[in-house]
């Protein structure tokens, strides 16, 4: 290839063949761009049996290198709809998902509600702030230390003061009744005469930046800055876990001795499915199903997003029947992987054969040996399936030269460096 390109550039500009196009993306890592990865999206496609278009099929996952960056741009045009005026980051919300949650779900409260105060002079009273938000969970590069912290854009209001209110909700949100020096002390390690410095001295910043931040919404970038850590990755211990409550049947003997069932409540410890991404119900100016249709009407469907049951969006919210099918893909050389194990076990079972029963040992290990060898040729097969598979949905998609957005290509690229910072 290297000196076809010499040949041709003295002559002019060279366009690479389609061929050569797949293996420089397969080479550079960008094929990622072009179509989603997953086993299940390669073999299907969407066709819509009126006009015959199609759509590739996606995983819908926010952990695809091909389909996260594009739920991130659907997310952050929805969110501009909104209009958000306040950006408001919260520190030190805790170490599991669900912990942060219900965190963040007890400073709304209290920010929603009020107070009236304490007394006849009404002492601590604070006013009642009707906001709407969207926030999402980041995790702190220094997790050990600092744990998860909220970005939060707020709509609704166009000031919340950060010191008066933010401050002690936050505080009461995440410690409950514990006091500023305990705080300092157990969550950022100061010493008691750092403490007594802080506690003291003038220095606001210093004083309050902990507990976060807040600011007027200026552009589009805070927006940009709040939905990239979407694709952020979780580990199933950092969801944390709750009690939740379970019924189950047990046979017990009743008065007279016989056997009879009976309804068992119990407590059982299991994974907290909360999100890291949580808005409230008005937020957004619209039903999401609704503006998301909106924004994408017209545009090719290759640019629209999948629903949680992997339909295309359009599909799931046509009021009249969809004409979108799910298509499988076949192959030239497609191989029924159980017909192939049965001849293969047919040929081989000569070879068993030849091994006297009378040694079990020796006649367990060749039957072992011919499983293993029929599986090997079976994974090679399907990787084989899979790889024509690949490169078939990448001519398509290259043949197609549908354009790339550029939001998506920057989240991509986003993704990429941090995976690769993250070894």
């Amino acid at each position: 290839m290297g000196e076809i390109v010499g040949i041709e550039s003295r002559r002019g500009w060279y366009e690479p063949t389609i061929e050569e196009k797949m293996d420089l993306a397969e080479q550079y890592g960008i094929d990622v761009l072009h179509y989603c990865k997953d086993p299940w999206a390669v073999r299907h496609y969407w066709m819509d049996k009126r006009t015959g278009d199609y759509q590739r099929a996606r995983c819908n996952r926010w952990e695809c290198r091909h389909c996260g960056p594009r739920k991130v741009s659907l997310w952050r045009q929805l969110v501009q709809q909104a209009e958000p005026t306040l950006f408001l980051t919260l520190t030190k919300a805790g170490k599991t998902v669900e912990e942060a949650r219900r965190a963040l779900t007890t400073f709304m409260q209290a920010l929603r509600r009020g107070s009236k105060g304490r007394g006849p002079n009404h002492k601590g009273v604070r006013e009642a702030y009707a906001v709407e938000y969207f926030a999402v969970l980041e995790r702190h590069e220094d997790f050990e230390r600092n744990g998860f912290h909220w970005h939060i854009l707020i709509k609704g209001v166009d000031r919340i003061p950060y010191k008066e209110v933010i401050v002690p909700l936050w505080t009461s949100a995440i410690k409950g009744k514990r006091t500023e020096e305990e705080m300092l002390r157990r969550d950022y390690g100061y010493s008691d005469e750092e403490i007594r410095e802080i506690m003291q001295g003038d220095d606001e910043e210093k004083k309050f930046r902990r507990y976060g931040w807040i600011e007027r919404v200026r552009n589009n970038k805070v927006i940009g800055y709040v939905t990239k850590y979407l694709m952020k990755t979780l580990s199933i211990g950092e969801r944390g876990k709750k009690e939740v409550q379970r019924e189950r049947m047990v046979l017990v003997r009743d008065e007279e001795g016989y056997m009879q069932g009976e309804k068992q409540v119990f407590m059982e410890q299991v994974t907290s499915k909360a999100h890291r991404i949580c808005y409230s119900r008005s937020f957004f100016p619209e039903q999401v199903a609704v503006l998301r249709k909106r924004l994408f009407a017209g545009i090719e469907h290759d640019s629209g997003e999948q629903g949680d049951n992997g339909l295309p969006v359009e599909v799931q919210e046509q009021e009249e029947p969809s004409q979108w099918v799910l298509m499988e893909r076949k192959t030239d050389e497609y191989v029924d992987v159980n017909e192939y194990k049965r001849e293969r076990y047919a040929e081989l079972a000569e070879e068993l054969q030849e091994v006297s029963q009378e040694d079990e040992q020796a006649y367990q290990r060749q039957k072992q040996l011919i499983v293993a060898r029929v599986s090997l040729e079976v994974r090679s097969l399907v990787a084989l399936e899979r790889r024509r598979l690949e490169r078939r949905v990448l001519q398509e998609a290259l043949e197609d030269a549908r354009p790339l957005c550029r939001r998506v290509v920057s989240m991509w690229a986003y993704h990429r460096s941090m995976l690769a910072r993250a070894g």
